[in-house]
């Protein structure tokens, strides 16, 4: 069975990153997507020096820093007073360190092309209903057009990357838990005005009740010229509706009153209300996160609120972190799956509890309608923007690499090499 190709379950960021560095060690992959045609879409997202760190392990820095757009800070104030809120800068973790607004569909451009240059075999249009484990392997049934099943063949091994609403993650034999989250938000890309050339990932709150951002993203493989922006609009999910009933006006003018004119110029791009895109969230947690021969990776195994800024980060770690652990084919002997994907779950436990951990404690200062929690993250913050150790915390938290709430990253895993000045990469001009 060892000459059995890995099964990826999942065509996004965990699943196509993995299957690049597998196939590069060479292993034999399939990549089943049930989306038909992989198109780049989506809304813009944060790369911190972590996710940076593992693109350039996937040789795909050059090309995405050339089409996104630098963030040297994290800058948030008050709706009327303008009191700063959060002021976290990236020269306070190392002095050319800096993350990349980058559109998603940037990053999965250059993933399915890297992938399709190792080898990696993708078969789109393909629903895997359920798989099957064998001590010696994995089958999967798809479901076919007429509502029946076809058998996809026998697999080495089973890696879900099917992101946080999984239907496969169930079957494994592991507790789980999945909560969603009551805020979700409102997202568009637009262009970037004229008169807006920041580097700032800007963002104003009232309360914890709102909050509007707008995230520099760089451009696309399809448009170099235009510069884009993100805008985000914290927005609870049992009052979507009401929202869409209110109309676009409304929305316009509840930005305007909490962030004023700088975010004039950005909303004058969007002139529909289907501009706006609604995204939920949900925490995703897992008791362990392999089953025998069977891995989850991604979002389908830890997903959780985009506060932090983490996803696609913790996406891209898991796939350096499943290469160290496989290692390259050893064609003499068969892998023990089993035995592999425990060193990879002990690879990223502290780095993901500790993300986890400080996702779940941080989302409700930001997206709730309590008024003592906004104190409490006000004086929280204020402290961490003028002591020296809360200072240094809230930016190794931002750039991906703590692993603990004290100690944090004083081993030597291959794994967090991003906190040596080697690895850190040189921040990309403005223009691209």
């Amino acid at each position: 069975m060892k000459d059995l190709p890995i099964a990826i379950v999942g065509a996004g960021t965990a699943g196509l990153a993995s299957a690049i560095l597998l196939a590069r060690q060479g292993w034999a992959v399939s990549v089943f997507e049930r989306v038909a045609d992989l198109q780049p879409v989506g809304a813009g997202i944060l790369l911190q020096p972590s996710g940076l760190a593992a693109l350039r392990s996937l040789g795909l820095f050059d090309e995405c820093a050339a089409l996104g757009a630098p963030v040297s800070r994290l800058y948030g104030t008050s709706a009327c007073a303008g009191r700063v809120i959060l002021d976290t800068r990236y020269q306070h973790w190392q002095a050319d360190s800096f993350g990349l607004g980058i559109h998603r569909g940037v990053l999965m451009t250059a993933l399915v092309n890297a992938a399709r240059a190792a080898g990696v075999n993708i078969c789109t249009g393909v629903s895997i209903s359920r798989f099957q484990q064998s001590p010696t392997h994995v089958s999967l049934i798809a479901a076919d057009d007429q509502g029946g099943e076809v058998a996809l063949g026998d697999h080495a091994a089973l890696i879900l990357a099917d992101g946080t609403r999984s239907q496969l993650r169930a079957q494994m034999q592991v507790r789980q838990w999945v909560k969603p989250y009551p805020w979700g938000a409102l997202w568009s890309i637009v262009p970037t005005p004229d008169c807006a050339d920041s580097t700032d990932l800007r963002q104003w709150y009232r309360g914890c009740s709102q909050m509007f951002g707008i995230m520099p993203t760089g451009a696309t493989h399809t448009d170099r010229n235009t510069r884009l922006s993100s805008l985000f609009w914290s927005l609870p999910v049992a009052t979507h509706g009401t929202w869409q009933q209110s109309g676009l006006p409304a929305w316009k003018d509840s930005v305007r009153q909490l962030a004023g004119e700088p975010a004039e110029a950005f909303l004058q791009s969007i002139d529909s209300a289907q501009r706006l895109m609604f995204a939920t969230y949900a925490d995703v947690r897992m008791s362990r996160w392999h089953d025998g021969r069977v891995l989850a990776i991604g979002d389908c195994a830890h997903a959780m609120s985009p506060q932090l800024g983490q996803g696609a980060n913790m996406a891209l770690v898991d796939a350096v972190a499943l290469a160290s652990a496989l290692g390259p084919v050893d064609r003499k002997q068969a892998a023990n799956f089993p035995e592999r994907f425990a060193a990879y779950a002990d690879l990223r436990r502290a780095h993901l509890r500790y993300y986890r951990q400080a996702s779940r404690l941080l989302t409700p200062l930001f997206q709730s309608d309590s008024a003592w929690l906004a104190v409490v993250r006000d004086t929280a913050l204020f402290m961490a923007r003028h002591l020296p150790m809360g200072r240094q915390h809230a930016v190794s938290t931002l750039v991906g690499a703590r692993t603990g709430w004290l100690l944090s990253g004083k081993g030597g895993a291959e794994l967090y090499a991003w906190r040596t000045s080697a690895a850190q990469p040189v921040a990309p001009t403005s223009s691209g």
